[in-house]
């Protein structure tokens, strides 16, 4: 089954989706491992990771394309990914579908902040005139119709910032008349928001929780039962990653490697399963000269021995 058939499939299903934001290939991995069934690709861990910059509009489309493109190629579950605002106007919008579509995302959401963008949560944020948005999302569903029915368009608003809620409100109303797929309210400030986002919206809703954001940090069960399809902790992995690393590299730093620290870290064998390097040895077996492979591994099973 298609990829983006699977991430429909998953749409349809009763109740909501946690869909954890991740920001390359390794984290992308990860969350598959711990049981999640589909990846939402960050923007904002993109700049991180590639630029050690912020998000606030630096990044090119060529960048998050690729970067898309890691992310799709290390999973095996569907990819939902974060195309900023399309990189320009409509017949940009047009094009960023197709290169996301290329690069193996299931969906996009496209936002109507004016570039250059920042994360939903900073401050400082405008957005574009409606009619101006709609176009670039009528351009989106084209695109997406001419080389993926099943590609997932999402409408991301961060109007409640910069025009206020009720505006906020009235555009991803229009957005859902033009033929989009979901709605992400970005930013959402209170209980009463996001009930009234879900009663008033007819198509399936993000709810988008970052540790330290705007949005109450609501759990699933809350977010399940006011009627949200996908709950996304869009930074909890690059977070976690980056004060894991900190933390450990400090420890090296002041005392040097030891074992100290080692209940923090994938062991050298076990983060082997993560890489699934595995795959790579039975490969081997499959197309490499059987002489060759005695030379490399003289009756050795593995590329890397278990603890």
């Amino acid at each position: 089954m298609k990829k983006t058939t699977l991430l429909r499939k998953l749409l349809e299903r009763p109740g909501s989706i946690v869909v954890p934001g991740v920001y390359d290939a390794l984290s992308a991995r990860i969350c598959e491992m711990a049981g999640f069934e589909a990846v939402f690709h960050s923007g904002y861990g993109t700049a991180a990771v590639l630029l050690g910059q912020p998000d606030v509009g630096l990044l090119t489309l060529t960048e998050m394309a690729a970067q898309v493109k890691a992310v799709s190629r290390a999973v095996r579950i569907p990819v939902f990914a974060d195309s900023d605002t399309g990189f320009g106007n409509a017949l940009n919008a047009y094009r960023t579908v197709q290169e996301y579509i290329s690069a193996g995302a299931s969906g996009l959401f496209m936002e109507d902040q004016v570039a250059p963008k920042r994360c939903g949560h900073m401050e400082g944020k405008q957005v574009i005139p409606k009619d101006e948005m709609l176009g670039k999302l009528r351009a989106a569903i084209d695109a997406r119709n001419e080389m993926d029915p099943d590609f997932i368009i999402m409408y991301r608003t961060d109007a409640i910032h910069a025009t206020g809620f009720e505006d906020a409100l009235d555009r991803a109303k229009a957005a859902v008349a033009a033929g989009v797929d979901m709605i992400f309210i970005e930013a959402l400030e209170t209980r009463e928001q996001m009930e009234r986002a879900v009663r008033e919206v007819n198509v399936p809703l993000m709810l988008n929780l970052i540790e330290g954001g705007k949005t109450p940090l609501v759990p699933v069960s809350e977010a399940e039962a006011m009627g949200f399809k996908l709950v996304v902790p869009a930074l909890s992995a690059l977070f976690s990653a980056a004060r894991g690393m900190y933390d450990v590299m400090s420890r090296i730093r002041a005392e040097g490697v030891s074992d100290a620290y080692r209940d923090r870290l994938f062991t050298f064998s076990e983060f082997t399963e993560v890489v699934r390097l595995d795959e790579i040895r039975e490969m081997e077996e499959k197309y490499l000269p059987r002489s060759v492979l005695e030379e490399k591994y003289r009756g050795k099973k593995n590329i890397v021995e278990s603890e």
